[in-house]
């Protein structure tokens, strides 16, 4: 069987990062995380439409979210919940990439270590699969750190004609059922 998806994409680099990190993204099991969150979303009526249409999070300050990591052979799929809108991601590996499909949206991320934080950085996107051009993609350098013992995630998204469009931010400690 092969490692799991991070471990085949970071290798060696997997053991620079925490933890709790490491216990988050190289295994095999089923893992359900809570905590709660911050989101930040344009008011910019196309950036909100835009959200909603993704079914991404609403605006909130201490949104309770749930993230569930499910595995198996060759993909893992999350699904993240904040405040009781949920949306899920299909992730697999290819071309030395984490490829994460959500619903019409395609993000092709790269991923890194730095420091002790796990970075993934959107590299390529499609919509209904169509690529589009790097002047016109979302931006998207989201990060992942261990922090007195809870797995902080940062999660900004912008356009380049529309600015910040969202931003989740928060904590969340494994707790599974």
């Amino acid at each position: 069987m092969s490692p799991p998806l991070f471990r085949q994409l970071l290798g060696k680099e997997m053991d620079a990062l925490p933890p709790l990190l490491q216990e988050a993204h190289d295994a095999f099991d089923r893992q359900r995380w809570e905590g709660l969150a911050d989101i930040t979303v344009s008011r910019n009526p196309a950036a909100w439409l835009l959200c909603r249409v993704m079914n991404l999070p609403a605006r909130g300050r201490g949104v309770p979210v749930t993230v569930v990591f499910e595995r198996s052979k060759g993909h893992e799929n999350w699904l993240r919940t904040f405040a009781g809108r949920s949306y899920r991601s299909d992730l697999s590996v290819k071309g030395g990439r984490v490829v994460e499909r959500m619903g019409p949206a395609t993000n092709v991320f790269r991923l890194s270590v730095k420091d002790g934080r796990l970075l993934l950085d959107l590299e390529e996107f499609r919509f209904f699969g169509l690529a589009l051009p790097s002047w016109l993609r979302p931006r998207c350098h989201a990060s992942e750190r261990e922090e007195r013992g809870r797995y902080i995630f940062d999660v900004p998204v912008s356009l380049p004609w529309l600015g910040r469009v969202i931003r989740y931010t928060g904590s969340m400690e494994r707790r599974d059922a």
